[in-house]
């Protein structure tokens, strides 16, 4: 029968704390994540999806998950294990006034599919430019699944790689299995 803390002699109470402190220190498994960032800033065309090719870098990427895109040929990562995941797409787009838009999507050329959408104008000419984060807190995903990310904006604008120290990247993470 368990004993409440404090309880028994010394040396149990010393036991139970040395064995509490083996639970904590032992390994957790490594759950699949992929964290993705632009390198530099990206140029949009005016009124067009643009989706992550050339400029991407996994900086957390234990499972290989991520495949890096060429010229015309979008960068993906791949889901390495079925279960349930949050996705996360933060960008920040800078250019004269007007409406940007970011996506992931379970497509590289179809925004139809999109999973996680977020538009905002772009109110400055200026360097503010419009803060956009497309969200997906629980969706299931199966292993072999492929996620692209895009942004559009209808006029010309460039995504920044940084904006206000907070990095353009895509996140996904492992959830749980239900």
């Amino acid at each position: 029968m368990p004993q409440p803390p404090g309880s028994g002699t010394l040396a149990d109470q010393i036991r139970a704390l040395a064995n509490r402190l083996d639970e904590l220190a032992r390994a957790k498994p490594n759950l699949p994540a992929c964290v993705v960032r632009l390198t530099g800033d990206a140029n949009l065309a005016a009124g067009a999806d643009t989706f992550a090719q050339l400029g991407w870098s996994a900086t957390h990427d234990p499972l290989a998950q991520f495949v890096t895109g060429a010229a015309g040929v979008p960068a993906y990562i791949q889901i390495a294990r079925a279960g349930y995941y949050r996705v996360h797409f933060h960008s920040a787009v800078t250019g004269a006034n007007a409406v940007a838009a970011a996506k992931v999507s379970t497509s590289g050329s179809n925004v139809g599919n999109s999973i996680a959408t977020d538009a905002a104008p772009i109110v400055q000419a200026g360097s503010d430019g419009a803060v956009l984060d497309a969200l997906r807190s629980r969706i299931y995903l199966n292993s072999g699944d492929k996620l692209y990310w895009s942004n559009w904006c209808n006029a010309a604008a460039t995504v920044k790689g940084s904006l206000f120290g907070v990095p353009t990247e895509i996140s996904v993470q492992y959830v749980s299995a239900q």
